[in-house]
């Protein structure tokens, strides 16, 4: 069959089945991208799986198809080992050691990784801290073309190696997503210094957050990341922000802060938004202390897309009148998409109603800012206001869970729904369906239903690219592999 069409025709079709150009796009998942509905193995229960997850899966499915095209015949072979090691995606990080020796005898192999992505759901046995960082470093440097950087576990006591391994990749790494502990606070700040070139960011800050960090001379550094257009931090990240507000981000488009539920030491947002907001277009603030909304966004003028949390009291939005309130100074012209954090009151489902029952006062205030907030959000305030999308995955994992929302709640659910109906306005879930759909047809339902929608032109279209993934599926049921175990005919000669 490899015979009948020339290597173009092939690299063509495997381009198609990999499916993997998205994972190579510079952009790192926020809150806005959608989450997605999955049944559990076990139990007939509903999963929501973050962006991430959806992510990580997208990258495991690729993975399988691609080892599948180079496990089917030595010509294939030969044409997907490009295909295969355009990322590496491990989801054990003692593969790494495995991999190591690979692109040491075969440095080929590393001219061809645009991304690498490491995230742990269960920790390897038989590797060190030191032997897996080792090991990673190793990679790292055996991959000159080096795009895009994921890893999604703390790297602890590994995180200056690492760091000193990113250096060699100052001109083409563009993305970049690490767990930083607070301690080394310093350290990401000088390595930063060394990756100009990066256009997206993300930091995950781990640990409580000393009193006094050690700076050294890294406080006294000027940064310039002339084209970073994505920042995005997580956890204990004060520190960082304030220091950042001096450095030269000219192309800063997109900014995500989420400080989890660190309540003490925030950075001052008003004045870094001063510095660094009049060019954002997308902004995105999760935490619990209030925040002044109003001058926040007059800071941005050029938003399309804000989150904020709608647990916070926001002096002009609260009244005793509801709809009487704004979240803005004077009408925004330009944000089309407004996301609400938190809301876990607002509908008394999951632990949030064992609370009501516990201390009702508080659940009161809570619910009436949110009332206040919400009724604040209008066509008025926002002119090009297209959607309102809810964010917490916990509240709709509790809405799944209870069918809804609880019987005296329900009436906020209409009001919020009518209010956004009244204006034309799109009311969603973090799924981006309509909010209060809830997950309840079967999946395979679902996948026949798709199937029998489907153009028939468009099925004629894909018909050949099917019938070749059904045959790569089928030759390589008995060679199935851990992940990111490389196929046989890279670790042994294939006979025949």
């Amino acid at each position: 069959m490899a015979q009948l069409l020339p290597p173009e025709i092939w690299l063509q079709i495997f381009s198609y089945a990999a499916d993997d150009d998205s994972l190579f796009d510079h952009a790192l998942p926020t809150s806005l991208w959608d989450s997605a509905w999955t049944r559990m193995l076990y139990g007939n229960l509903w999963y929501l799986r973050s962006p991430d997850e959806v992510l990580n899966t997208k990258q495991r499915q690729s993975y399988f198809t691609k080892k599948a095209i180079s496990a089917t015949c030595r010509a294939w072979r030969t044409l997907g080992a490009e295909f295969l090691f355009r990322f590496l995606y491990f989801n054990d990080p003692s593969y790494l050691q495995q991999f190591g020796p690979i692109l040491n005898n075969n440095p080929n192999y590393g001219r061809w990784v645009k991304r690498i992505h490491i995230t742990r759901y269960y920790a390897g046995l038989g590797a060190t801290m030191y032997e897996m960082q080792k090991s990673l470093g190793s990679i790292i440097r055996h991959c000159p073309n080096l795009e895009i950087f994921v890893v999604s576990w703390p790297l602890s006591h590994s995180f200056s190696a690492v760091a000193y391994a990113l250096r060699h990749r100052s001109k083409t790494l563009h993305t970049l997503s690490l767990n930083v502990p607070t301690a080394s606070l310093g350290k990401a700040i000088v390595m930063l210094q060394t990756l100009p070139s990066l256009k997206s960011l993300h930091l995950e800050f781990e640990g409580s957050c000393p009193e006094d960090i050690e700076l050294g001379a890294s406080s006294d550094l000027e940064i310039a990341l002339n084209d970073l257009q994505q920042l995005s931090l997580r956890g204990p990240c004060g520190d960082f922000v304030e220091q950042a507000i001096g450095w030269k981000m000219p192309s800063l488009q997109s900014l995500s802060l989420d400080f989890l539920s660190y309540r003490n030491d925030l950075p001052d947002i008003v004045d870094f938004l001063a510095h660094h907001g009049a060019h954002l277009t997308f902004l995105d603030i999760n935490c619990i202390p209030d925040l002044d909304v109003p001058t926040i966004l007059d800071l941005c003028p050029l938003l399309t897309t804000f989150a904020f949390n709608l647990d916070w009291r926001i002096e002009s939005a609260h009244t005793d009148i509801w709809g009487a309130g704004t979240l803005v100074h004077r009408p925004h012209a330009n944000i089309t998409t407004i996301g609400c954090h938190q809301l876990l009151h607002a509908f008394g489902v999951g632990d949030a109603a064992k609370y009501a029952a516990a201390d009702p006062f508080t659940t009161h205030v809570v619910r009436r800012r949110n009332d206040a907030n919400f009724a604040a959000i209008t066509r008025a305030a926002f002119p090009r206001l297209a959607r309102v999308r809810v964010l917490n995955r916990t509240l709709l994992r509790d809405l799944e869970r209870a069918d809804g929302p609880a019987r005296d709640c329900y009436e906020r659910w209409e009001r919020w729904w009518d209010q956004c109906a009244a204006q034309g306005v799109r009311l969603e879930d973090c799924t981006g369906a309509p909010l209060g759909t809830l997950p309840m047809d079967d999946p395979e339902d679902e996948e026949v239903e798709s199937e029998v929608d489907e153009d028939a032109e468009e099925q004629k279209k894909l018909q050949p690219l099917r019938d070749l993934l059904e045959e790569c599926k089928r030759m390589s049921l008995t060679r199935e592999e851990p992940l990111f175990a490389l196929p046989p005919p890279y670790r042994q000669p294939l006979t025949g």
